[in-house]
């Protein structure tokens, strides 16, 4: 018998969205799998559209938005499958996107975790991305951003899933824990596939899997000052946690020098709130260190079973200076 998967979907006021996505996995073949909505306090009727329109979901309709991560962890804790796979209500599925995640982590048993190749809803001939990689500033690289949807033909291992869809192995999960809950939004993926690589296991990109993403459909309206908080908060605190320390002395360093360089562009152009937003993702991780200091202390003792000499070949991406000139005004449209 095929491995029960666990579908998990958050919601915020994503009502038409979430109705698509909903029916999109109606044509899924793969069976058995069971699929968890988690509204986050939404005001435009979609607690009650799952209700009416999808008896076959379970639904959690929650009095307030916990975000992205707490809503999961809801979710999480009525999972029942051998996978669990986080989905994003502003996609659409394939019919047969589970079935090949599901065959490519029977036959890969280093696998923890895997992605689909994931398609910009506007344009499907183009990518959303392939594959998220740490870069010198602490900074993400994201491979294959818009490129031709042709260029990924074969699976490969990449450093991080996008939480758009990614399919996570149950017993890794309670290996090296889900998201952690001080993230809110944001980052949550990546420090999630981080400890994943610790833990010697792999996260893989398996194109023969197909979804549509239509690029920030969830977050959209979420406030500026929010997703740079919670998007820079979580980037700093995540590599406290995870680096080597010999790579957290070359890669923070430089890393806080970009918060405070942004913190003054900010200021000089009366952008107040994103500077005021980094200024606070700072101060939240000075202010939290004892608790970073527990969490460092469990995932290097405890967790870590492949060193960043090893790890940072496949994290670690190579880019040009004008790839951080085009994600300075990415943070501009935000």
């Amino acid at each position: 018998m095929a491995p029960r998967v666990s579908i998990l979907i958050a919601s915020l006021n994503t009502r038409e969205l979430l109705r698509d996505c909903l029916r999109s996995l109606r044509a899924v073949a793969y069976q058995p799998r069971e699929t968890i909505v988690v509204d986050n306090g939404s005001s435009d009727g979609t607690a009650a559209m799952v209700r009416d329109e999808f008896p076959e979901v379970q639904l959690i309709a929650l009095p307030a938005n916990l975000g992205f991560v707490g809503a999961n962890l809801r979710a999480y804790a009525q999972a029942s499958g051998a996978y669990v796979c986080f989905l994003n209500s502003d996609t659409r599925v394939e019919p047969d996107f589970l079935t090949h995640l599901v065959a490519f982590m029977e036959a890969c048993p280093d696998a923890g975790g895997c992605e689909p190749k994931i398609l910009w809803m506007r344009d499907p001939s183009r990518l959303d991305s392939v594959g998220d990689y740490l870069t010198w500033t602490g900074l993400l690289h994201h491979e294959g951003y818009l490129a031709p949807e042709q260029t990924l033909t074969e699976a490969k291992p990449i450093f991080a899933a996008k939480g758009a869809c990614m399919l996570f192995r149950q017993s890794v999960l309670r290996l090296v824990g889900l998201f952690d809950e001080a993230y809110f939004a944001y980052f949550e993926e990546t420090d999630l596939c981080w400890r994943v690589w610790l833990s010697g296991h792999k996260v893989y990109v398996v194109p023969a899997a197909r979804i549509l993403h239509l690029l920030a459909g969830t977050s959209r309206h979420t406030d500026s000052y929010l997703v740079t908080y919670h998007s820079f908060k979580n980037r700093i605190h995540s590599m406290a946690k995870n680096f080597g320390a010999a790579q957290l002395w070359r890669v923070m360093p430089v890393h806080l020098a970009i918060c405070a360089s942004l913190m003054l562009v900010y200021a000089a152009r009366m952008r107040r709130a994103k500077a005021r937003a980094i200024r606070d993702a700072v101060w939240w991780n000075v202010r939290t260190l004892p608790r970073t200091w527990r969490q460092r202390r469990s995932v290097q003792r405890d967790l870590r079973s492949v060193p960043d000499r090893v790890l940072m070949r496949v994290a670690m991406a190579k880019v040009p200076l004008r790839y951080f000139w085009s994600l300075y005004r990415e943070y501009e449209r935000v």
